[in-house]
């Protein structure tokens, strides 16, 4: 390497350093130039997307699967407000992203030119930097040679430290400025600064409370995975070897097939004897806690905050008592080195009841109620799932996964079409890390596939293989459920579905494409070696009725209170299990004003 090297390649290989291996975005007048260096680069790729929306989702799905920060690039202006949306679900769910912005030249921006895609006759080109400040954890805002590079590393490490998107502003005639290539011999630090005195006094109070517990049980929740906390927590859980659940978005964390795990406890919308086993513990422990709606069952779950402990991102909260200045990856570390090797407690694996027989158990098309249980038969360890904001999401969360399954959707922030373009970014990591020993498996809505359906070209283009379905249930069923079940708002453009792999060169289409309207139908899919290991990307159609749900859907809605349920009931949706599904009759939402 020369003695210096261009600041725009000291910013690709900075990016490369922390292992981002794909960088993905959409080209533009004002990042042109600096992209010729990611492939200056060795081992670093460039994946073009369709928009600059679609490149912020993908880089996001990346992040969730490879641990490391997503890496995505666009223009001024246009391209990076594009973006923003995607930007704004990293933020909400604590995603790691690097976003860089190809920027006008200095001297563009001094004199306030009147150049494209600019706002006004004297134009402010940092217009668009200021309207992301509240979306991201920090920024480099590039102006200066002799500073950049220190700014680069520093917004790398807060990226990884805070664990959320951030921006690096680049100038176009900066990044062609030389700075000094040794300063890349130098690895970023990205070890969290420990205080060893306050970690062990919150490693101490959760031993203590443990320890007087007779019956604890723990949930597993996003941010453990979103602070690379996940193996510590499955050690956790092994070392105490006691009950332990997920939330809707902690679940794929630990092992669903071991004895003591109960599934996802969602609070009210659980399956039988979940909420029993929860409530009937006297200690429990949240570990990386996101309450939102989506992902506490409507806010349906009973937390006691006396018999409570929180070990958060930053801070530890032992029934009531909180212990600050921690950081969650090495405290769970720590707390699992300061165990006996023996367990604390001898608790006999819990025994949960079977789930009730839907009463649409003979129908011979293809149901919910029938679906996801085949799905979880379909799935192999190792697999990457990605399910869809909607109805997807909620078949997925009740069924188990195997073993070393990664499960990832947008549950928090919600944006339809996310999971699609996702898939894009969640695949090329996995072949990263595992090359073609796994599959991605994305299940989507036919509503939410229309917003981002120009990425299947993308994963066509770029020779990846997941195996996509497609919930063809004529438009939108989770809004439908919620309001306006027959109103035109909710429906969708007919898509032939046939049509899209051609459409984009797919080099095997007839034997890629599968339509499923039965259960005969879609299970001979199911069986078919070309999803069992693809060779090129899998799409399969299901045709649905719009008014079929998961039964966890019409239970969150119905929790509601008696006026959802009556407009679920006059509307025509399926109610396969009675009651939607509320245990002992339940249903009781009302505190929270819906309309």
């Amino acid at each position: 390497m020369p003695e210096t090297i261009p600041l725009g390649r000291y910013v690709w290989e900075r990016i490369h350093q922390v292992g981002i291996d794909t960088i993905f975005g959409v080209p533009g007048d004002f990042n042109l130039q600096f992209l010729d260096y990611i492939f200056e680069v060795e081992g670093l790729k460039w994946v073009g997307n369709q928009n600059e929306l679609n490149a912020a989702y993908a880089a996001d799905g990346y992040a969730r699967i490879k641990g490391v920060p997503g890496a995505f690039v666009t223009t001024h202006g246009v391209g990076e407000l594009s973006a923003i949306n995607g930007i704004a679900g990293s933020m909400s769910e604590r995603v790691k992203v690097i976003h860089v912005v190809g920027q006008t030249t200095r001297a563009m921006q001094e004199k306030h030119m009147m150049i494209h895609h600019s706002i006004g006759h004297v134009p402010d080109h940092q217009v668009y930097n200021n309207a992301s400040r509240g979306l991201r954890i920090d920024a480099a805002e590039l102006w200066d040679v002799k500073t950049a590079p220190a700014e680069v590393d520093r917004v790398i490490r807060e990226c990884f430290m805070q664990s959320g998107p951030v921006y690096i502003f680049l100038p176009l005639d900066l990044s062609a400025e030389h700075v000094d290539a040794s300063l890349l011999s130098t690895p970023i630090d990205l070890s969290p600064k420990i205080d060893e005195a306050a970690q062990e006094k919150a490693v101490s109070a959760i031993k203590e409370a443990l320890e007087a517990a007779k019956n604890p049980c723990v949930l597993i929740d996003a941010l453990v995975q979103r602070f690379g906390a996940g193996e510590e927590a499955r050690e956790l859980v092994k070392s105490l070897k006691v009950p332990y659940c997920s939330s809707n978005m902690g679940k794929g964390i630990a092992d669903e097939t071991d004895e003591m795990c109960l599934g996802v406890y969602n609070g009210e919308i659980s399956a039988p004897g979940v909420v029993s086993a929860w409530e009937a513990s006297d200690l429990t422990v949240l570990l990386g806690y996101l309450p939102a709606d989506t992902n506490s069952g409507g806010f349906s779950r009973s937390i006691d905050q006396q018999k409570t402990i929180y070990v958060n991102q930053f801070e530890v909260v032992v029934k009531g008592t909180s212990y600050g200045n921690t950081h969650l990856k090495p405290l769970l570390a720590a707390l699992v080195k300061s165990l006996p090797s023996t367990p604390l407690h001898n608790i006999s694996p819990p025994r949960l009841p079977a789930q009730p027989q839907p009463n649409d158990l003979d129908a011979k098309h293809v149901t919910h109620s029938w679906l996801w249980p085949q799905i979880e038969k379909f799935l192999q360890p190792g697999d990457v799932v990605i399910g869809e904001t909607g109805t997807s999401v909620f078949g997925l969360c009740d069924i188990k996964f195997p073993e070393k399954t990664q499960f990832h959707a947008q549950i928090y922030y919600g944006s339809i079409g996310y999971a699609t373009a996702a898939t894009l970014g969640a695949e090329i990591a996995r072949r990263e890390l595992f090359g073609d020993s796994t599959r991605t498996v994305l299940i989507t809505g036919d509503g939410s596939m229309a917003l981002t359906i120009q990425e299947i070209g993308t994963m066509i283009k770029a020779g990846i293989k997941p195996v996509i379905f497609i919930i063809n249930n004529a438009g939108y069923t989770i809004e439908r459920m919620i309001w306006g079940a027959r109103e035109k708002y909710n429906d969708i453009v007919p898509t032939r579905y046939s049509h899209l792999l051609p459409l984009f060169f797919h080099p095997s289409p007839e034997k890629s494409f599968h339509y499923a309207k039965t259960k005969d139908d879609l299970e001979k899919v199911l069986a078919s070696p070309a999803l069992k290991s693809p060779e090129h990307l899998q799409l399969i159609e299901m045709v649905m009725d719009k008014c079929d749900t998961p039964w966890k859907l019409g239970a969150q809605l119905a929790w509601r209170g008696e006026s959802t349920k009556q407009y679920l009931k006059r509307e025509g949706f399926v109610d396969v299990l009675g009651n939607w599904g509320l245990q002992d009759g339940r249903g009781g939402g009302e505190a929270v004003k819906w309309a």
